[in-house]
């Protein structure tokens, strides 16, 4: 059977995720993939690290808050959509002003 194992750097971040195959106990079968953690992180980890027998964050709190900072200012950014509607309604106001229609 197939399972998704983790490649995991000096530090015990993760590197890698691959699919390999292992027996019914688990085991790793694959040569080339030995020593790959098998255990599957939990939901919710931003920077996933292995501490040799649980997932933890490793993201630092200044990590933490450069992220959240370009999230926010991505969520605040208009969509290509909110632009072109935008655009539409300055040429739209600009003609009726032309027109003396509004002021």
């Amino acid at each position: 059977m197939k399972k998704h194992v983790y490649e995991i750097d000096e530090m015990g971040f993760l590197k890698e995720v691959y699919l390999a195959d292992v027996d019914s106990e688990g085991n790793i079968l694959d040569e080339d993939k030995q020593g790959f953690i098998t255990v599957d992180y939990p939901s919710g980890l931003w920077k996933r690290k292995w501490t040799g027998s649980e997932w933890i964050e490793g993201e630092s709190e200044e990590e933490k808050a450069e992220r959240e900072a370009k999230q926010l200012l991505e969520s605040l950014k208009p969509t290509p959509e909110e632009v072109a509607n935008a655009e539409l309604e300055i040429k739209m106001l600009t003609m009726l002003t032309d027109l003396g229609v509004v002021q």
